[in-house]
């Protein structure tokens, strides 16, 4: 899949959907990149994230890599549609031990209903280096608009 820029609608549609997704903005998790077909999440290490051993908790890391995963999928979907996770397999590879991680997901095949992705969690070091931490392997399903049904149930 080549890489390109989003239209500013398209570009205005995710980003609003991620402000409105109260766990991404909980965990502190912001917009890194985001292209047709991609999306990086980035999210700064924190003790209150933290497991037991003092590395970021796996749930926080398979969070971003998931919603970076449907964010790109996202990308690619009708404005009449919203996205849904099907099924991902995780992998986690090292331990999160890093001060700052970015979630890169990527459409890999796109269709009608389905979407397929696969995305990398990386740790960056204080030096810059980094680090793959977690793999991950996800399905997106575009549905039927929900999120402005959402919006007027909160109201």
């Amino acid at each position: 899949m080549t890489e390109e820029v989003l239209g500013p609608e398209v570009e205005a549609r995710v980003r609003a959907s991620i402000v409105r997704q109260t766990l991404l903005t909980t965990l502190g998790v912001r917009v890194e990149r985001l292209e047709r077909g991609l999306c990086e999440l980035g999210l700064a290490s924190r003790p209150d994230l933290t497991q037991q051993h003092g590395f970021v908790h796996a749930g926080a890391i398979t969070t971003i890599a998931d919603s970076a995963c449907g964010y790109a999928a996202y990308t690619l979907f009708p404005a009449d549609r919203d996205v849904l996770t099907v099924d991902f397999t995780m992998n986690l590879i090292a331990p999160a031990a890093h001060p700052r991680f970015v979630a890169a997901g990527r459409v890999i095949r796109a269709g009608r209903t389905l979407t397929t992705c696969r995305g990398e969690v990386y740790g960056t070091g204080e030096d810059g280096q980094r680090t793959v931490v977690a793999l991950i392997q996800a399905t997106m399903m575009a549905v039927t608009r929900m999120s402005a049904l959402a919006s007027r149930s909160l109201a």
